[in-house]
């Protein structure tokens, strides 16, 4: 039968595992609020989450991703996101408004917050630190794209005409749909006009073939922008300046390893806006939104939930 959104579920046999202590000895049930994303590529009901989840002894409640906020606000030890890098976000602002921990299930396409912070890949990966009652911890920001949570990267330009073109390839190919999306978007993506101002100050003014603004930076399924601290609450803005084509390449490989090289362009600050002429679509987290002239400022913090330091079951 299946377990109704808001209620509380547990598993208790003779074969049920006794909950691992914490660093203080003490023996810990953990109530959890779980919200699972039924979209992502998976493949696992909110039922089956939660019977990996009850398995340790522990309480669970599920919720669906549009009620992020009731799961945060329901008085949860932690709250657990089954769901990929664009319903992360979501649960992330939750956290953040209700002051909950976040413990993430990676169950999308890339999974690119989770490979950022070091989280296991895959559901039952990481189901040993989400039940840990005494787990790792990072304190994480993310950000807020006109009131929009993100946690990895939010871009015009190319990254946009990547993301659709990678879309109907995600559920056959995985990761390597965006790569494949780059390189469509590398030879069909059309410049932008853009004004980007980073703490009142206007840095660039001009045509560009993307800005990508950066929380974790970590994006399109290997990238991870090494300028980038998910820790402190600044942001990043990179800016790839419009040319020709054939340095896209130099410029992208620029990017990778920390900017202002090839051309491209890095600013640092706590709110970053961005006017388009004309107005243009975003890609937040690997979803496509129509949202124009943007302010970007940071979101958090949180304390997302991590393998304990050379614990190698946790980490399994």
């Amino acid at each position: 039968m299946p377990a109704h959104p808001g209620t509380w579920f547990a598993r208790r046999s003779s074969a049920t595992p006794t909950p691992r202590a914490g660093r203080s000895g003490n023996m810990s049930r953990v109530q959890l609020a779980l919200v699972v994303n039924p979209r992502s590529g998976a493949g696992r009901s909110a039922e089956q989450v939660a019977e990996l989840l009850a398995g340790p002894g522990h309480d669970v409640r599920t919720f669906p991703i549009d009620r992020a906020e009731e799961a945060a606000a329901s008085g949860p030890d932690r709250l657990v996101l089954a769901g990929g890098d664009g319903s992360v976000g979501t649960a992330f602002a939750a956290c953040a408004r209700h002051g909950v921990p976040l413990a993430v299930l990676p169950a999308g396409t890339a999974n690119d917050f989770a490979r950022a912070l070091g989280i296991p890949p895959g559901i039952e990966a990481a189901v040993p630190v989400a039940t840990d009652p005494d787990p790792g911890r990072r304190t994480v920001w993310g950000g807020s794209i006109d009131g929009k949570p993100f946690v990895n990267v939010a871009s015009i330009g190319l990254g946009v005409y990547a993301a659709e073109q990678a879309a109907p390839l995600k559920r056959v190919l995985g990761p390597v749909a965006y790569g494949i999306g780059a390189a469509i978007a590398t030879v069909r993506g059309r410049a932008a006009r853009a004004r980007v101002i980073v703490d009142g100050d206007e840095v660039f003014d001009g045509d560009v073939w993307q800005v990508l603004v950066a929380a974790s930076g970590s994006f399109g399924g290997v990238v991870q922008l090494p300028v980038s601290d998910p820790e402190t609450p600044e942001l990043e803005a990179f800016v790839l300046p419009a040319g020709p084509r054939l340095s896209l390449v130099r410029r992208a490989w620029g990017m990778r390893h920390g900017g202002n090289r090839g051309g491209v362009q890095v600013f640092q600050g706590h709110r970053i806006v961005v006017d388009l002429d004309p107005d243009r679509q975003w890609n937040v987290d690997g979803d496509v939104f129509d949202l124009g002239d943007v302010t970007v400022a940071p979101l958090g913090p949180v304390d997302v939930l991590v393998p304990r330091d050379g614990d190698p079951e946790a980490a399994r």
